[in-house]
């Protein structure tokens, strides 16, 4: 009897460890097929620049989206924010993805370029300072670890975590070592959370892959709709060759400004975006 109950419970383990093999730490399934970008044939570049490309798709109906793709050995990722509250550090002021546009342009350099601006993370609409919903950490700054963590989707929330000067880059789940280890770490929603996700709604995706199979997740991909379902922006990143992907904050929220020019516009003011450099100098 204990030696059928042994091989039982050794094939149950047997399958849990495949399960987690096969899915990964960010509950998305991994595929293990090549890496390199696999853009579905109705997107064309609009945009190449170091470390950098932006992708367009246009259907008939005005439904609009962009996919830009960030190797981040020639580019990088930076967090942008208003200013902190002086009285609360958790809560932060919110500008417009202009406004951020604007004042990350005036320290513009040769080294760098700023190329892209993005919304980021999810937080409070009504107040404004603002909380943010599911973490934050910005070098030089305490974490933020997310007002919204032990009560709201309880189980399907992930974090987006890099580091620049190592180019590499994991989307897994909500775990508070994150904050404390890694440099940059944004919080967000695993893709099957539900978010009106039938509804076509502007959508703010990321996911991360090893483009050049090196077994390091160097390139991080922004997935950018202005009327789609949960479901088309995560198979579109699929497309692209994403392993593991998760929700920014969406809706009203999502815009994506490309060279100063607005190609999905939001009136909504943010307490976070995210800005893409390019790195001139290598």
């Amino acid at each position: 009897m204990v030696s059928h109950l042994y091989r039982i419970s050794t094939i149950i383990v047997k399958y849990f460890l495949l399960l987690y093999a096969v899915v990964g730490e960010s509950g998305n399934y991994q595929d293990n097929s090549t890496t390199a970008i696999r853009m579905t044939p109705d997107f064309t570049v609009i945009y190449k620049s170091s470390g950098l490309k932006v992708y367009k798709r246009k259907t008939l109906d005005n439904k609009l989206e962009f996919v830009t793709v960030v190797n981040t050995n020639k580019a990088k990722v930076k967090h942008l924010t208003g200013n902190l509250s002086k009285s609360n550090h958790n809560k932060i002021y919110k500008k417009s993805l202009t406004e951020f546009w604007q004042d990350e342009k005036k320290i513009d350099d040769n080294a760098q370029q700023l190329k892209v601006i993005t919304n980021g993370t999810y937080f409070s609409t009504k107040n404004n300072p603002t909380g943010v919903a599911f973490g934050l950490k910005i070098p030089g700054r305490r974490p933020i670890y997310g007002y919204g963590v032990s009560k709201e989707y309880i189980g399907q929330i992930r974090t987006l975590s890099w580091n620049n000067k190592t180019a590499v880059s994991f989307i897994q789940t909500y775990m508070v070592q994150t904050f404390r280890i890694s440099q940059n770490v944004v919080g967000g929603l695993d893709i099957t959370a539900n978010k009106s996700a039938r509804e076509y709604l502007p959508r703010t995706f990321v996911g991360v892959m090893d483009q050049d199979n090196d077994g390091l997740t160097e390139t991080i991909v922004f997935y950018s709709g202005n009327y789609t379902r949960q479901i088309d922006a995560s198979t579109t990143l699929k497309h692209f060759g994403v392993k593991s992907s998760m929700m920014l904050d969406g809706g009203g929220s999502t815009g994506l400004i490309l060279e100063g020019q607005s190609l999905i516009h939001t009136n909504r003011t943010l307490p976070h975006a995210l800005a893409i450099y390019s790195i001139t100098n290598q």
